[in-house]
């Protein structure tokens, strides 16, 4: 019975020590003091933050990119700049638009939706097509067994 009381005692202890360590690291608990204001701007300068080191690896990995790869990022950018200034200039277009000339664009894109539509049907039945006319993977591995036991006989 003592030794029971005993443990629970220290268990006790031990977990309120654990406790007073927590609150201490931590600062002040939710009642006191603007322990999230601290950390919230810790973050943010943290976030703020960079180093001449990080600026200077990125150009150092930017430097040892083949050439390849830096001429298809040039390209890319390339083209989403342009994709961005067709969009903003058929934003302005549409703007621009009377009210007409808005009806026959949703007519055209409507039309190049059921376009795309039909596109699709056909791709689908040709894949359908494709997939009747090749074997299946067990019939082509079925193949290659018969092949290979020909081989062994004519090899006996």
């Amino acid at each position: 019975m003592k030794r029971k009381m005993l443990i629970a005692t220290v268990v006790t202890l031990a977990c309120a020590a654990g406790v007073a360590v927590a609150q201490s690291t931590n600062g002040p608990g939710p009642g006191g003091g603007g322990s999230g204001d601290q950390i919230r701007q810790r973050d943010r300068d943290q976030l703020q933050t960079c180093s001449p080191d990080l600026e200077q690896d990125r150009t150092r990995l930017r430097q040892c990119l083949p050439d390849e790869v830096k001429q298809a990022v040039k390209e890319m950018t390339q083209a989403r700049q342009k994709y961005q200034q067709q969009l903003r200039d058929k934003q302005k277009e549409v703007a621009a638009c009377t009210d007409q000339e808005r009806d026959q664009l949703r007519e055209k894109l409507r039309d190049q939706i059921k376009d795309q539509a039909r596109d699709r049907d056909q791709l689908r039945e040709r894949l359908q097509e494709l997939r009747e006319c090749l074997p299946s993977h067990q019939e082509l591995m079925e193949q290659a067994r018969e092949q290979a036991r020909e081989r062994v006989r004519r090899g006996d």
